[in-house]
């Protein structure tokens, strides 16, 4: 599985990628602009190197429902969604799924459920965070990271995890 980061980095030229069958979002690919990265997906897709597959909606669905409880939903684009519902639905067919991926997000999700993950260009996280946005004065909780104000008391509410 490639997000746009590696398809940008075109991960899918290297030696490593030609051994295995590769998948994206067609949403991954809209945002993949630049003529060279275009042309280098192109010829990807036409010798069948990378495979465009939309995502289930209900796998859609429990991305989302996963990212709320997690407190990520805010960081993550429909793209990122996208993507982490498709390795949902090719674990399905297939025994092994890796999202190749830098954005800590899309990994910390990733590792709340459960689908291992290879980062690109950093280091990548090591543990799965959960946030909840908390009053410092009244110790009040929400896991609405949009909620920025304290109902009780009226401070500022600080994303924690």
């Amino acid at each position: 599985m490639l997000d746009t980061t590696a398809l940008i980095a075109k991960y899918h030229m290297s030696a490593y990628a030609a051994q295995h069958k590769l998948y994206t979002t067609p949403s991954a690919y809209a945002e993949a602009k630049d003529r060279e990265s275009r042309e280098s997906l192109d010829l990807a897709l036409s010798i069948g190197r990378i495979v465009l597959k939309e995502p289930s909606i209900d796998s859609i669905r429990y991305v989302e429902r996963k990212a709320v409880e997690v407190g990520e939903r805010i960081k993550l684009s429909k793209t990122d969604i996208e993507i982490i519902a498709l390795a949902i639905d090719l674990l399905k067919q297939f025994d092994k799924v890796i999202v190749l991926s830098d954005d800590y997000a899309v990994q910390n999700l990733l590792l709340h459920i459960g689908i291992p993950f290879k980062p690109l260009r950093t280091m990548g996280i090591t543990k799965a965070r959960k946030y909840v946005m908390r009053c410092p004065v009244c110790k009040y909780t929400t896991i609405d990271l949009k909620e920025g104000v304290c109902p009780i008391c009226g401070a500022k509410l600080i994303k924690s995890s």
